[in-house]
Formats: structure tokens, sequence, C-alpha cells
């Protein structure tokens, strides 16, 4: 980029206003510019690509684990959410994998929708997750449990897809940090684990691990 601007001072306006004729260094130059907004643009690409799902456009496991260590370090509470929807299966052989894929992108939307700047993460599948985070001025209490809710709510929400009106829930494990040491994978972990426990229970619309 210095080559740019050393270039840019040789090529500028002369003194007396007059329109330089180009030149083919000023050829050169925009060449130059050109190559490097497609490679800035390509690097961009390819960083979305490796760290979003692409069907849903979240954050995949691979941003998970990059950014996640981040998100533990933050003052205040932070839980992890897991998520599996209930229903979907029999949706995606009744209707196909095209409305399947848009039950999927549904869900993702009003999954980021209810956790605002936090992370939303397709896991795999129809497994998402969610990291939670809270401020450290907030008073006592668990900070997550309002976003907890406001995601099954949301996702029980019927859908309108291809002229059919399909619904599905989901079930919910939740994990909190605690302040205590440990990784996003463990945290993620725990909060699997009582994900299932609440898919083995189909009244409760979410547990914590303990």
């Amino acid at each position: 980029m210095d080559l740019l601007s050393q270039a840019d001072r040789s090529t500028t306006t002369p003194p007396d206003g007059t329109q330089a004729e180009s030149t083919p260094a000023d050829t050169e130059l925009a060449r130059l510019r050109a190559q490097v907004a497609l490679l800035e643009a390509e690097r961009a690409a390819l960083w979305w690509e490796t760290n979003h799902d692409e069907l849903t456009g979240l954050a995949n496991r691979r941003h998970l684990n990059t950014v996640g260590p981040g998100l533990l370090g933050r003052t205040g509470q932070c839980a992890a959410v897991v998520l599996d929807l209930n229903g979907f299966k029999p949706i995606n052989d009744r209707y196909g994998h095209a409305v399947g894929d848009e039950v999927l992108r549904t869900v993702a939307a009003r999954l980021s929708r209810c956790v605002g700047d936090d992370l939303a993460v397709r896991l795999s599948g129809d497994e998402f997750a969610a990291i939670l985070t809270g401020s450290p001025q907030a008073g006592p209490g668990p900070q997550w449990s309002a976003a907890v809710d406001a995601i099954a709510a949301a996702i029980t929400e019927p859908m309108a897809i291809d002229g059919s009106r399909l619904t599905v829930t989901a079930s919910i494990g939740v994990a909190t940090a605690d302040g205590a040491p440990t990784t996003i994978a463990e945290l993620i972990r725990r909060a699997d684990l009582a994900m299932y426990r609440a898919k083995a229970n189909r009244y409760c619309s979410y547990v914590v691990w303990s």
C-alpha cells in the first residue's frame, strides 16, 4: 500500500491546474488498485465462508471455537445454550429438503434476533447454539433466562413455508460459566448433555446443567 501512496504523490495534478494526460504509470496504478481491491474482497469472502454456515449465515463451530475464549474472558455472566429441533425430521421427510432448509433458515433468523449482539451458531444439522454474555453491572439472578425463554417462544411460532403452516419446537440445554475456569468446548458439552435431558422430558422448555 505504501507503493500505491508514493505513486499517488507522483501523479498529482500539475501546479497550473490543468489535467495531466494519462501516463503508463497512471494505468499501472489503476491496475494495482483494482488488483488490491479484488484480493481484499476475496480474502473477506474466504473468511466469511470459513467461519459461517453456508445455509443459514450463522457462525459455525470453527468461529465459535475462535471467538469463544474471548467471550468467556469478559466480566459478568456467560452461558452456553444448545438447542435441538423437535419435529424437524418429519417435515424434512414429508415436504422435502428445500422446505426443510427454509425451516432451518427461519429458526436461524429467529435465534439471531433473540440473542442480539451475542453469538448465534449452527453446530450441525438441526442443532444450534448460542453464547449469551451478561453485564457485570447487572443484579443477582440469571441474566440469560429471559433470552432462553424468548428463544424457546420464538422457535415455537408457526412458519408459513411454501403454502404450508409448519411448527417445530426446541429442546434446550444451558450451561453457565459461573466464574469458574472452563473452556468453550466444555461449556458446550455440558449444555449438550442438559439438552438431551430436556429432550427426554417433553414438558421441559429447557434444562440447566448441574
